[in-house]
């Protein structure tokens, strides 16, 4: 669903065609500026972006002429709406059926149109056989000019399944399906490093081992394992950060900062997080510090040295 950040901006990510007819939906950060009277959409959140990115496309409030559900020009894309402005169909694709009706609200309320948002058009055969393509695998950073430079980079045809409605798992999560090991939760969050306090993107797996992250949905290995014995406790953030959707994971050792899409996600990746690590506990309770299995101390009560055993079988029961 779509939500507000802290200056009252409809924000969310959702799959954009960028090259009308192309059937290329790339993922991208759309932000509804109703006071600004603009619609525009980044290659990422904006806060994630050097100061200064320029958005991919700028939309002017006043050009809308129509949102409208367009599931029937595109049935192969779930959850498609369309965007009618300067003669030009701006299709995206919402997350689910919710999400796309909270964006065409949102947009139609902030552009005042009165027009039905189901105002359906006839299919053509152009467009039911418009074959999809693969979808985006995140940006290459370059310098240029002493300004950070981001450029998308394409997938291959085997990474096209997030099209399809399908959502990509990595490697090593599907051996532990194989196994029977489903994870308990798997997507995609910002998370802030430990040395540098720079914000990335990474793939997060929830699973009843413990919380992995990976620089992207098809790494083999975790660039970290946290594991479910060292979570203390996941509640979200209170700090001063401007960062909406933030939340934290307590460990032993040190505290985690992730930012999810959307109070939505940040409550389930909170939610998720907290039963499994509950669950976990009480099928393996922790032993405290300093307590003695009661197996061991049994033993060490049948051991226990006794100073008429020790002596000589002559000398018990005689004074020394």
């Amino acid at each position: 669903m779509p939500y507000l950040d802290r200056r009252g901006r409809t924000c969310g990510f959702l799959d954009i065609e960028e090259k009308e007819r192309s059937g290329k939906f790339l993922r991208r950060y759309l932000l509804l500026d109703k006071a600004a009277g603009l619609l525009e959409y980044y290659m990422d959140n904006p806060l994630n972006l050097p100061d200064g990115t320029a958005p991919v496309c700028q939309i002017n409030l006043s050009y809308i002429q129509n949102v409208f559900d367009a599931r029937k020009q595109r049935p192969k894309i779930e959850f498609c709406f369309a965007i009618l402005a300067n003669s030009r169909h701006y299709f995206m694709q919402a997350n689910d059926e919710n999400d796309m009706d909270g964006w065409v609200d949102s947009i139609n309320n902030a552009s005042k149109i009165t027009v039905p948002k189901k105002n359906v058009q006839r299919v053509t055969k152009q467009e039911e056989n418009t074959e999809k393509t693969p979808c985006p695998g995140g940006y290459r950073a370059e310098i240029v000019g002493g300004m950070v430079v981001k450029t998308p980079i394409e997938m291959s045809d085997s990474d096209s399944e997030a099209e399809n409605g399908k959502t990509k798992v990595s490697p090593s999560t599907r051996k532990k399906q194989a196994l029977g090991l489903k994870p308990v939760k798997t997507g995609f969050c910002v998370k802030q490093g430990a040395v540098v306090k720079n914000w990335k993107r990474r793939y997060f797996v929830l699973d009843h081992e413990g919380l992995s992250y990976y620089k992207s949905n098809t790494d083999t290995d975790p660039i970290k394992m946290i594991s479910l014995l060292d979570i203390l406790h996941v509640k979200s953030y209170t700090g001063d950060l401007p960062r909406d959707n933030l939340f934290e994971v307590i460990t032993t050792n040190r505290t985690f900062l992730v930012q999810a899409d959307s109070p939505e996600e940040m409550q389930a990746w909170i939610q998720a997080i907290t039963d499994t690590v509950n669950s976990f506990r009480k099928e393996c309770p922790i032993q405290r510090k300093g307590s003695i299995p009661e197996s061991r101390s049994r033993r060490t009560r049948h051991h226990s040295p006794d100073s008429r055993q020790t002596l000589p079988r002559h000398l018990r029961g005689t004074q020394v």
